[in-house]
């Protein structure tokens, strides 16, 4: 399956509307137009990181870059490792494949506007970097270590 290419065109455009309920938990949907597909969008940080402890969140949302279909439910943990960079790893339930996955990765920052990610999906690769200001944000990804893309996300 190849992502950017249009074979899998749920992959080709997305649109998130996402509402934080709490400091804690977020709810959403997620619209892909060009396959007609709605779906629930859930986040919720069970418990916060803390100096001993990593945080530990659940969640769904639509199952990984390059499926063509699917929902998936997911368990994260992840802890800040030190001033900047922070790893995660987790289970989730692929509706698309009918199992357990076991993602990971790591984040960073570089100051107030550079970040990225580090993904593996339990599948593939795809590093992100992001540069955020005021409430805005783009990401450029490269999914699957070879077909880019391109995110913006604003929060009002």
């Amino acid at each position: 399956m190849r992502v950017i290419s249009g074979e899998i065109e749920r992959a080709r455009w997305r649109n998130t509307l996402m509402y934080r309920v709490t400091d804690d938990m977020q709810v959403g949907v997620e619209y892909n137009p060009l396959v007609k597909q709605v779906g629930p969008l859930f986040n919720w940080r069970l418990v916060r990181e803390g100096d001993d402890h990593p945080a530990v969140i659940i969640g769904t949302s639509s199952d990984r870059i390059g499926t063509p279909y699917g929902q998936s439910y997911y368990l994260t943990v992840s802890k800040e490792v030190t001033d900047g960079f922070g790893l995660y790893v987790g289970a989730s339930y692929s509706e698309f494949e009918d199992k357990i996955l076991f993602p990971a990765g790591a984040s960073f920052s570089f100051d107030d506007h550079w970040g990225g990610l580090l993904i593996y999906d339990g599948r593939n690769f795809h590093p992100l970097v992001s540069y955020s200001w005021d409430t805005c944000s783009i990401s450029v990804l490269l999914a699957r270590m070879k077909h880019p893309g391109v995110s913006f996300s604003v929060g009002f």
